[in-house]
């Protein structure tokens, strides 16, 4: 009997040693089970974040490209508006009218035409017509151009003697630059800088050059032969302060203050070139254009009477200057 009893007992401990082993078991696998769920859910969601964080990053580039897209559009259109408002230049808009015996002229900003006559002689202007003062300094032979940027200190390029005169607001003398002593061989065109120094085109060696009045070399573009590939021999250059135009009749190159060759601009049949800021003015036929240095586009911006046809113009901040047949002719803008 005592041994049945040890055997009961001895089975019954076998069975809940079994019964505790299953219980481990499942309990080990139901761990197992709820960590790989809860690994599996921590994936999602870190999947779920990652997506958020992707969608958020494409949602803010579609707009901002949506943003590019409307900036671009009203720029062309504002663009197109611009291009195709014109203004005409009619007795509604003259100001006043005088006629001169000039072979060119030229203005300043500050409200004064200078004329040369055709025995060269240098007259300045109001826009009213009264002559302000005069000079005669015929015997250097042919004026060949006139910078009047600065107002207080002109420049008369006689191109037959290499030579430049420095007259100041009244048309006084104040000095001239011998540009052979300067080693200038031969200038083609000549033009004040904006720190008062002079550009010169050289024909001796086809460059670009900015020297000090002194005669000292700061800058020099290098042969131009490189830009051109043709025979270059231009009649006009310009500073505005921010960039240089030199300009035969119907090509312009354009380089930085530094003569860095920036871009060649092309004409047809123009009568006349203005540097503006970051622009240039061509006068052809009855219109009056702007021709945008860096996207390179041309817009009609005032049309001209069709009975004149200018052989120059000259815009500034109010008014636009025509010289049609000995006549000045001064509107507002």
């Amino acid at each position: 009997m005592k041994q049945l009893t040890m055997f009961i007992t001895n089975d019954m401990r076998k069975v809940r040693s079994a019964k505790h082993k299953e219980r481990s078991v499942n309990e080990i696998r139901d761990k197992s089970s709820l960590r790989g769920k809860k690994q599996s859910l921590q994936l999602f969601f870190l999947r779920l974040q990652r997506f958020a964080r992707n969608e958020a990053k494409f949602k803010m580039r579609s707009e901002i490209h949506l943003l590019y897209f409307i900036l671009y559009t009203l720029y062309f259109i504002l663009l197109s508006t611009y291009c195709n408002a014109q203004t005409i230049l009619d007795s509604s808009k003259l100001v006043s009218e005088f006629t001169v015996n000039a072979k060119f002229i030229q203005a300043d900003d500050i409200g004064n035409i200078y004329i040369v006559s055709p025995t060269n002689q240098l007259y300045k202007y109001n826009y009213s017509g009264k002559v302000l003062a005069t000079l005669n300094y015929n015997y250097n032979g042919n004026i060949s151009s006139l910078d009047v940027s600065n107002p207080m200190e002109i420049y008369v390029f006689y191109k037959e003697i290499n030579r430049v005169l420095l007259l100041d607001n009244n048309l006084a003398y104040r000095g001239e630059l011998d540009l052979t002593k300067l080693n200038i061989t031969q200038a083609a065109a000549i033009a004040r800088s904006f720190d008062n120094g002079i550009w010169v085109f050289d024909l001796g060696d086809l460059q670009l050059k900015k020297l000090t009045k002194d005669g000292m070399l700061n800058q020099s573009s290098g042969n131009i032969k490189q830009f051109t590939q043709t025979d270059f021999i231009p009649s006009v250059l310009m500073d505005n302060t921010n960039q240089i135009m030199l300009c035969n009749d119907s090509v312009c190159l354009i380089f930085d203050v530094f003569a860095a060759y920036f871009k060649t601009i092309k004409f047809k049949n123009p009568q006349n070139f203005q540097l503006g800021n970051y622009q240039i003015f061509e006068t052809n036929q009855n219109q009056l254009n702007s021709i945008d240095l860096k996207m390179g586009i041309r817009n009609t911006i005032y049309s001209i009477p069709n009975l004149q046809k200018p052989n120059w113009t000259y815009i500034n901040k109010e008014n636009v200057i025509l010289f049609t047949k000995n006549i000045i002719s001064i509107y507002s803008k």
